[in-house]
């Protein structure tokens, strides 16, 4: 994946990255991008540090934990399975909270949470952190930082690498994720770190205390007002590959694959709920051909939140999820809305990059 703004002066890229990735500025940790051998560097964090880091010369661990604060929280999933990040964004989202995925270096994801630039207390975070992976039914899941605060015994705590690393951006490793396509790496990854949304301490508060934010809850219609109906409901319905999917279920990629199809059901005007219970019939469909398990209740949930927590439009093409339902006469691959559903384009195609039909490199 190419730099898609490589015209951004250096030191802008410099400056929008320290404001994200920041935390003990008088050591750091590195590898060896050749033998994988991990090293601490006892050396000031200085903005020569942070460019080797952006054009791939030597990696960059930040060590997040300052005192008892942290400008910054990362979740990290080891595992190959996107449907793990999307369930805890989808219970972040719930609760307020702005996070954003980051595909690792060799395996898994990361997810990120800013905060402002004074931090918030370490234990605050580790805690909500905590309390939705618990919620998701992945309790075991490492927080970095990993400690609340640094001691005698805890000098530095751990670092974990930082986004964008120059040398393995081109093979989409260390990139953030397309918002509306997870699967995909974002097109502008600088414009994104620059408009990160921070969480203020106070919401994490909310979030222990098990208040919602007043812009999240959901209050009554006006008596006698229906709600509006979505104009994908007016312009198409559903592509063949969901239809296939919904009918005779999937044999793998199951997680995935419910987000996908809780896309669609968003976009064809079905109420979340709704949505979630078709989901649950259709994941009793599934067989899936490995030691996995059936989608549960409440994978089915987080992926359903998830897929209706934005206005997600990418109808995911190209990932292997899809793929194997796809049918080569879809609208969608020519561009043209079927006839019985008028004229209106879903907007869809404009988002069939080239090289859409493979996820990146692994």
């Amino acid at each position: 994946m190419a730099d898609p703004i490589r015209q951004w002066p250096t030191g802008q890229k410099v400056a929008v990255f320290r404001a994200c990735s920041s935390g003990l500025t008088h050591v750091y940790g590195t590898y060896d991008p050749k033998t994988g051998r991990v090293r601490q560097v006892k050396e000031p964090v200085t903005d020569e540090v942070i460019l080797a880091h952006i054009e791939g010369r030597r990696p960059y661990g930040v060590y997040l934990l300052v005192q008892d604060h942290t400008r910054a929280m990362a979740v990290d999933f080891d595992q190959e399975r996107l449907d793990l990040p999307l369930g805890f964004i989808a219970a972040a989202r719930k609760h307020g909270l702005a996070p954003y995925i980051e595909r690792s270096k060799s395996k898994g994801y990361h997810v990120w949470v800013f905060f402002g630039s004074d931090g918030v207390l370490t234990a605050t975070a580790r805690r909500v952190a905590q309390q939705l992976l618990a919620e998701i039914g992945e309790p075991n899941v490492e927080v970095f930082p990993k400690q609340d605060s640094l001691d005698a015994r805890t000098v530095y705590g751990n670092f974990i690498n930082a986004p964008l690393f120059g040398g393995l951006v081109p093979l989409g490793r260390t990139v953030f994720v397309d918002e509306e396509d997870p699967t995909m790496p974002c097109m502008d990854q600088w414009s994104l770190l620059e408009n990160v949304q921070r969480v203020p301490e106070s919401l994490l508060d909310a979030v222990l205390k098990g208040h919602e934010p007043p812009e999240h809850a959901e209050g009554p219609l006006p008596k006698g007002q229906l709600p509006p109906i979505p104009p994908a409901v007016r312009s198409y319905g559903l592509p063949p590959c969901a239809r296939r999917m919904l009918v005779a279920g999937v044999d793998a990629y199951q997680r995935v694959a419910c987000f996908r199809l809780a896309i669609h059901l968003r976009k064809a005007g079905l109420p979340r709920d709704l949505a979630a219970v078709a989901l649950t019939v259709w994941a009793a469909k599934n067989h899936p051909s490995d030691t996995k398990h059936v989608i549960s209740q409440a994978e089915i949930a987080a992926q359903t939140a998830s897929a209706y927590a934005r206005n997600y439009q990418g109808c995911g093409c190209g990932d292997p999820a899809v793929r194997p339902h796809c049918d080569p006469n879809c609208w969608l691959r020519s561009g043209r809305m079927p006839k019985d559903t008028g004229t209106l384009r879903t907007g869809t195609p404009g988002r069939l990059r080239p090289g859409n039909n493979q996820r990146g490199s692994s």
